[in-house]
């Protein structure tokens, strides 16, 4: 009795086993199976992961050397411009010297032509350009010397004047007018820049002018072809202002 009740319960066992066995070993195959997905899905995943970071380094790497050779680019740009600019400075001073250059090689040779038109050899230029200058220095010499004896003369004439009587004679200049170049304040006379080619007459008065302001008349006595010496009237002499270089005077 005791054998046939392990037998059964032996049986019992092996059929619990089998149908265990039929039942729990599909689901143990599909979880396998759905393991075996899940870890390629992963390892695939991992795998385009590690390829995107791959790619994102790399495209990061290519943009920062695109940026740097952009710089560089842009640097050489500027650099090859400000050559460009100091070339077009440099280039435009060259041809402003060279137009210079000849235009005076031009005028050199045009003078040249015209002396040798005139039989004038080069050392013979040199010797008349020198006489020129002497010349010029002669003239200006001679135009100082006739200054002072201007002034001499006026002087002269001046201290002679005071002793005559001219004051009721009345001279005629209409539209006579002028500047005043010298004045002798001792002798109390003026040098006019006005002669008898603008309408100066001996005896004839002039007012003399400060601005806007009546300062002094002076009467002509001596008349050149373009300057006249005059006397400063004493009855118009004004205490604050004197006649000075440059005042005004007209008739």
């Amino acid at each position: 009795m005791l054998r046939l009740a392990l037998v059964l319960a032996l049986v019992a066992g092996i059929a619990a086993l089998v149908v265990n066995f039929v039942v729990t070993k599909p689901a143990i195959e599909q979880q396998t199976a759905t393991l075996g997905d899940t870890q390629n899905k992963l390892t695939a995943e991992t795998a385009a992961r590690g390829k995107a970071e791959a790619d994102a380094k790399l495209a990061k790497a290519n943009a920062e050397k695109a940026g740097k050779e952009l710089s560089e680019t842009k640097s050489a740009l500027e650099t090859a411009s400000n050559d460009a600019t100091m070339q077009k400075t440099r280039a435009d001073k060259l041809a402003t010297d060279l137009s210079k250059a000849s235009k005076e090689r031009n005028e050199a040779n045009q003078e040249l032509a015209r002396w040798q038109a005139l039989g004038v050899q080069p050392d013979q230029i040199v010797k008349l350009q020198t006489d020129l200058r002497d010349a010029n220095e002669a003239r200006n010499a001679l135009g100082e010397e006739r200054k002072i004896f201007l002034r001499s003369i006026a002087s002269l004439e001046n201290r002679l004047h005071k002793y005559e009587d001219d004051s009721e004679k009345v001279v005629e200049m209409p539209g006579l007018k002028g500047n005043i170049i010298a004045v002798d304040a001792k002798w109390d006379f003026v040098l006019l820049d006005a002669g008898e080619d603008q309408g100066a007459k001996e005896h004839g008065v002039v007012m003399v002018r400060h601005g806007d302001k009546l300062i002094g008349k002076a009467r002509i006595v001596s008349v050149d072809k373009n300057r006249s010496i005059a006397n400063l009237l004493p009855d118009w002499k004004q205490g604050d202002v004197a006649v000075a270089e440059g005042d005004k005077f007209l008739y």
